[in-house]
């Protein structure tokens, strides 16, 4: 939860937003026995409503920008019932009145973690991830689609190292933290000055619908039939373009699915069985740099003013990116002169 972001919970969880919310949509449905905060952003929250549903079963309510709530209904409802593997259910979408912001309702996903460590649980991200990049959307949700490829994060990499150049002379940060802005503007530059051939290896792949977030707070283990199975959800991120990202392997909190599961599903796509095991690794190797792309520019955002106490948490996790960055750069031999 953002530092200085509070949200007192009503005594009675029948008076919550959330749950007045729910009961707009499905007005016979149970009052909850307890409201739980899950996420609370400033244009964002999330909440669990215990035995709120039908036959007494969790509900999760998410509250997010409309345009965002629209797209992951349409996902839910529309797409992921299409993909051979368990997806969760959505209960239904409420725009609120000034129609900037819109609930959406979900099935609950449980509290059984991931964990990249296992690696049983890497084989049934690979498969699940396979099936995601195996199927393909009705046409009009991919043209819905926000853009993913490579064009996206080059956007991301500009801006970041724009941001984080205005901030090598400021009076509110020490020498040593304004090196390591330094160092990943460095990065940044080795980036660009290799995007050709990025891009060029993602041209030659097809395009899919990308989860975007594909990291562990996102997924679930749930109980199956025939044994363990995986349950994602938050695709608030989600685009159509080339999936680097979500193979990512082993960066911060990414999932790390593991690359021959993902591709012993992709071999019965007749558009995914040219990808042979190096090309797999390279797209992983190119999804670390993107994530990491991509991790650094919402740090980047957070930069506000120059004033030590605003700038050195973003900073000092950026500080955590350096050393990864230069790892996964060095992976694709795309060395510093």
């Amino acid at each position: 939860m953002p530092k200085g972001l509070v949200e007192i919970l009503p005594d009675d969880p029948a008076d919550h937003r959330a749950f007045k919310a729910w009961r707009q949509l499905c007005p016979n449905e149970f009052e909850p026995d307890r409201i739980e905060i899950l996420k609370l952003k400033t244009k964002s929250a999330v909440y669990r409503l215990s035995r709120a549903g039908k036959e007494r079963s969790t509900v999760v309510a998410k509250r997010c920008p409309a345009a965002t709530a629209s797209l992951e209904r349409l996902l839910y409802q529309e797409f992921l019932p299409l993909l051979p593997v368990p997806t969760l259910r959505c209960f239904g979408y409420l725009p609120e009145p000034e129609g900037a912001s819109a609930w959406i309702f979900m099935e609950d996903a449980g509290m059984s973690k991931y964990s990249p460590a296992e690696a049983d649980h890497r084989v049934l991200a690979g498969r699940w991830l396979g099936a995601l990049h195996s199927v393909a959307p009705p046409e009009a949700l991919a043209t819905a689609l926000p853009e993913r490829g490579p064009s996206h994060y080059r956007r991301l990499l500009r801006e970041s190292a724009v941001r984080l150049r205005e901030y090598f002379d400021s009076p509110g940060l020490p020498a040593p933290q304004i090196a390591i802005l330094r160092k990943i503007v460095g990065h940044c530059e080795v980036i660009e000055k290799h995007w050709a051939e990025l891009e060029d290896f993602c041209q030659a792949l097809p395009r899919r619908l990308v989860h975007g977030d594909f990291v562990i707070k996102n997924l679930r283990l749930a109980s199956g039939a025939a044994g363990p199975t995986l349950l994602v959800y938050d695709f608030e991120m989600a685009g159509w373009g080339v999936p680097a990202t979500d193979l990512a392997q082993f960066i911060g909190k990414c999932v790390s699915p593991d690359l021959d599961a993902y591709r012993a599903v992709l071999a019965q796509d007749r558009d995914g069985s040219n990808l042979d095991m190096p090309t797999l690794r390279r797209l992983a190797a190119y999804g670390n740099i993107l994530r990491l792309v991509d991790k650094v520019y919402w740090e980047a955002g957070s930069l506000l003013g120059h004033t030590f106490d605003f700038l050195i948490r973003p900073v000092a996790t950026m500080a955590l990116y350096e050393p990864q960055l230069t790892d996964s750069l060095r992976a694709v031999e795309w060395n510093h002169p």
